[in-house]
């Protein structure tokens, strides 16, 4: 069947591919892709590209022995370099490891008339993380990680970005979250704060389920000084994450009571649930047969 595409067409499925995997699956993905697409065309430049922009799709989570960094567009200093705004460091990532080669300074990146904003933030941002999200685990079978950063823009831009993964590869469950907050600086008072929230889990053990997730938020924050910008800031994502938790519980109660409904019935059209107890059918039907 791969001989009805071209070799460019080949690429850019298997990019396709790759660009959706779920969370923690990607490198098994690719080793199974590169096996299947003879011929060679999946070489080492196409899976450094196409991981290169998977991890910034997935704002996938960098290491190294002291360090994480998110691989996101807010934190791109060039391509496979990212900053670590709370570190000052830019971090190289190796694509298809995703662990961190290097670091060098980015002191100069991480400074100007709005650092101190950007540091109460972080030191408040670090504060929920802490209350709602899960950063290790003591599970060996699972691997529960994640990171919140804030960056903020020369000309008062400042982007609070947070990703987390829980991945269970061995009970066939995986899922990551992923939200970003944008939010102007420049003028006091109120100010309106965009988002983005995307949910990805996939349970794949004797089937495939995925869900896929994406919400865009919209809130107002009250910019005044450093300290109370940061507070407010991080009330108004608590609040808007909290909903979206809240609409998603909704959503699945609604599923059962009406969209299961609608797709099968709860009962026989008897109206009585079936007696599954084997004795009461095999006395039911030796009386039949005299």
């Amino acid at each position: 069947m791969a001989e009805d595409y071209t070799p460019d067409q080949q690429k850019k499925i298997a990019k396709h591919f790759v660009l959706v995997a779920p969370h923690g699956e990607v490198n098994d993905l690719t080793k199974d892709l590169r096996a299947v697409v003879k011929g060679g065309l999946l070489d080492e430049k196409w899976l450094q590209g196409a991981m290169t922009e998977y991890n910034k799709r997935r704002f996938e989570i960098a290491e190294s022995e002291k360090t994480k960094v998110i691989c996101c567009p807010q934190g791109e200093v060039e391509a496979n370099k990212y900053l670590h705004p709370e570190k000052k460091v830019i971090c190289t990532v190796d694509p298809v490891t995703q662990k961190i080669t290097n670091e060098s300074d980015g002191s100069k990146i991480v400074s100007g008339e709005f650092l101190e904003y950007r540091e109460k933030a972080q030191a408040k941002l670090k504060e929920y993380l802490n209350g709602f999200y899960e950063d290790g685990t003591t599970n060996p079978a699972s691997m529960s990680r994640g990171q919140g950063n804030v960056y903020v823009a020369p000309d008062g831009q400042m982007a609070v970005v947070i990703s987390f993964k829980n991945l269970n590869v061995a009970n066939y469950w995986t899922g990551g979250w992923q939200s970003e907050w944008t939010v102007k600086l420049g003028k006091k008072g109120m100010t309106k704060l965009e988002g983005r929230i995307r949910l990805n889990v996939h349970y794949y053990e004797d089937g495939n389920v995925q869900l896929n997730s994406t919400f865009n938020e919209t809130g107002e924050v009250e910019v005044s000084d450093p300290t109370n910008t940061a507070t407010a800031l991080t009330n108004i994502i608590r609040t808007l994450e909290n909903d979206f938790q809240l609409r998603l519980e909704k959503f699945y109660v609604q599923m059962h009571e009406s969209t299961f409904k609608n797709m099968r019935r709860f009962l026989p059209k008897t109206g009585t649930k079936f007696d599954w107890k084997p004795g009461g059918h095999r006395v039911a039907t030796e009386a039949t047969s005299k």
